[in-house]
């Protein structure tokens, strides 16, 4: 019965412009009547006669009538919100329910996916709707962004000397410049104090495969068991990260050369870049990388 109740629902849509009435054939006297239709809200419960108007019954509950019609019965608020939607607008006498998307998440053929992250080096160009996806783009020089986020956009890099400090490796659009009080801080170790706040960003830049990752995890904790994901392997590093010793920091790019050579290359510029700024009275010529290097195949 559900196909001709809509078949009616849309025949008695008035058009602009047209009154709210419909014609009738009266049975028993064969008399073409024009009624008045039911508003929004109400069904038809009886046609209008010579002598009666129609009379019209409020919708039950759960059901509902959108337009002026002489539907017989209200349509069944039929629409359920389903995985990650939420009620844009409750089930009433005049509308169907109205569902939409959950906050993070954007319709697509049907479905609500969750928006996506930018990458580490990207930043948030238009955060996502509930109808459209996050747009990300590419830092410009003067910018980084270390995370994965599906709201925050570039920021940034720290000016050191408005600080009055002095920096001492130039920033990327993976992170941010790297400031010292003075070339002498960097001395006996310092500098390797100050690369610990970049390493986490290093591999989350670098995104080297999980099973690589999983390898280099290994060798530094040397921890049985393989974490189902990155995100897991990363918060290991990045513990790691923050107890190693001084040598162990200096053994690094060693250890990842015999898993990833071209990552250990990197990260052994990075840290000649640290080694030439904390001598105060030579420059080791270190060629800066690009402000936004490309991933390698992992």
């Amino acid at each position: 019965m559900l196909f001709p109740i809509l078949v009616a629902l849309v025949a008695v849509q008035p058009s602009c412009g047209s009154l709210q009435t419909y014609q009738f054939q009266e049975p028993i006297t064969n008399k073409l009547l024009t009624c008045d239709r039911c508003p929004p809200g109400f069904h038809m419960l009886k046609h209008c006669t010579s002598a009666t108007p129609t009379v019209c019954k409020p919708c039950p509950p759960n059901h509902y009538t959108q337009y002026w019609n002489y539907l017989p019965r209200c349509l069944y608020c039929s629409t359920f919100c389903s995985e990650n939607q939420r009620v844009k607008e409750e089930c009433s006498s005049q509308n169907n329910r109205v569902c939409e998307c959950e906050e993070g998440f954007h319709s697509y053929n049907g479905f609500c996916i969750r928006h996506k992250e930018c990458p580490p080096g990207h930043g948030v160009k238009r955060r996502g709707t509930t109808e459209t996806d996050t747009d990300c783009e590419k830092c410009p020089h003067g910018s980084f962004s270390r995370n994965f986020s599906s709201s925050a956009g570039c920021a940034n890099h720290t000016n050191c000397a408005s600080l009055g400090r002095k920096k001492v490796i130039r920033g990327t659009c993976w992170h941010d410049n790297i400031c010292a009080n003075s070339c002498e801080e960097l001395k006996d170790g310092g500098g390797f104090q100050l690369i610990r706040t970049l390493l986490l960003d290093f591999f989350q830049f670098y995104k080297m495969g999980r099973s690589k990752l999983g390898k280099l995890v290994y060798r530094l904790t040397r921890e049985n068991g393989k974490p189902p994901n990155r995100r897991l392997l990363l918060n290991k590093l990045r513990d790691w990260f923050t107890d190693a010793t001084e040598g162990q920091l200096r053994s690094l790019p060693k250890i990842l050369r015999n898993i990833h050579p071209a990552y250990a290359g990197r990260l052994e510029r990075k840290m000649r870049m640290l080694n030439g700024a904390s001598d105060c009275n030579k420059n080791i010529n270190v060629t800066p990388p690009p402000h936004c290097e490309a991933n390698l195949v992992s």
